[in-house]
């Protein structure tokens, strides 16, 4: 939906409406773009970025289809569509909060059980050469 609404009341003109929904776009494109070159660099796992590619892939077609929020908050009850968005991407960022937390979790657990086994094998290295000088 387009902003109808005059400059003399303080509202955006159409033109001021679509450079900030190109200017979403652009920083959009940006953060997509940088998340293919961290995987492509090795820096990030597929599985983690997902989520990410999800994000902006949703944002951008909120941006390009506006009339999707509007619907879409109108169709669950929300006043404005605004509140929709700010509870959507409350949502999504907490979802990949909660996906990297379980991540960290996962490496904490590996890395003890990595730490623990690195110890049993030093004592058994350490028990074999005192067998070995022994005989």
């Amino acid at each position: 939906m387009d902003c109808v609404l005059d400059n003399e009341e303080g509202a955006l003109s159409n033109g001021m409406y679509l450079l900030i929904r190109i200017l979403i776009a652009a920083v959009l494109l940006v953060i997509l773009y940088s998340v293919f070159r961290l995987i492509s660099q090795g820096k990030l796992l597929l599985k983690y970025s997902l989520l990410w590619m999800l994000l902006c892939v949703v944002t951008l077609l909120c941006d390009a289809f506006p009339g999707i929020v509007y619907w879409a908050a109108d169709a669950i009850g929300f006043l404005t569509p605004s509140n929709f968005v700010l509870l959507i991407a409350v949502v999504l960022l907490l979802t990949i909060a909660l996906s990297l937390s379980v991540a960290v979790s996962r490496a904490v657990v590996a890395n003890k059980n990595l730490t623990q086994r690195l110890a049993l094998l030093e004592y058994r290295l350490r028990d074999l050469k005192e067998r070995e000088q022994d005989i």
